[in-house]
């Protein structure tokens, strides 16, 4: 399957189930994107975060504020992700977040961290139906709370079955599925209500960078589907099911190593696969 090829998948929710019955979501006041207010958080500049801003904005999903965290947790992140992203063939960044909100005339608001009270009182003063969230830290129920129809969280592993940070490692790790998954948050962590979940297959071939650029993409494409879907009054939220399986940690460099060194064989394996008579 090409990488941009992707069908929904199902949840693991028992139609028998109330607990796990999909329901619908209605944003009262909302039919078009242009008429859902949300505000936007983003560690600052994170290739994915702003990535995903710039196809909500070209899709009409334009911001009512964008809110960054300028942090060491946001150097990090960005300098991560730009450095794999750096070795994929023919890479271009997305804009600048500065640029975009400058472009399309969109207030932006920078703090020092995404659980400062200042962030929940920007957020309820913006009268906004929602909050959607690019890449951030894990939020404080006040937080959460601020948003009067919850929070969207676009997370780069396929929900439920990899919950946690890095989901795309430990999916190689683990042999677990890739993909990425739309869902409100809930306390928890990536165990909200699912509003939109997809699974890919990687082509024989795949490295570490170009899994990281296919993801990003992917939660580029579901975050601008689901919001279409809320303003529209089509979504529906599935909760997830109470299982015990495991939310993991993020992966340390040696992790990161051993993911990419298997993706190498994988696609050494394939290669040799392929001149076999």
């Amino acid at each position: 399957m090409n990488p941009t090829e992707h069908a929904t998948m199902s949840t693991t929710a028992d139609p028998t189930d109330p607990a796990t019955t999909p329901h619908h979501v209605h944003i009262p006041g909302c039919r078009t994107p242009g008429e859902l207010r949300f505000a936007y958080l983003n560690l600052a500049d994170h290739p994915r975060g702003v990535l995903m801003l710039q196809r909500l904005i070209t899709a009409g999903c334009v911001p009512t504020l964008v809110i960054d965290e300028e942090s060491a947790l946001a150097d990090s992140g960005r300098a991560s992700q730009r450095a794999e992203l750096d070795q994929v063939p023919g890479y271009e960044p997305p804009p600048l977040t500065e640029d975009l909100c400058s472009a399309h005339g969109i207030p932006r608001y920078m703090v020092p961290h995404h659980n400062d009270k200042k962030v929940a009182h920007l957020i309820q003063e913006a009268d906004v139906h929602i909050a959607v969230l690019g890449d951030t830290r894990i939020l404080k129920p006040f937080v959460i709370d601020s948003a009067p129809h919850g929070i969207v969280n676009v997370h780069p592993g396929f929900l439920p079955e990899v919950r946690g940070n890095n989901p795309y490692i430990w999916s190689v790790i683990h042999d677990l599925p890739q993909g990425a998954t739309a869902h409100f948050i809930d306390p928890g962590v990536d165990r909200g209500p699912i509003l939109l979940a997809r699974r890919i297959q990687l082509p024989d071939g795949t490295d570490l960078p170009q899994l990281v650029h296919t993801l990003n993409d992917l939660c580029a494409d579901i975050v601008v589907e689901a919001l279409h879907r809320l303003a529209s009054g089509e979504a529906t939220a599935t909760p997830q099911p109470d299982d015990p399986r495991l939310t993991f940690r993020e992966a340390r460099p040696e992790v990161r190593a051993l993911a990419a060194k298997m993706l190498r064989e994988r696609a050494e394996r394939a290669e040799q696969d392929a001149i076999r008579p």
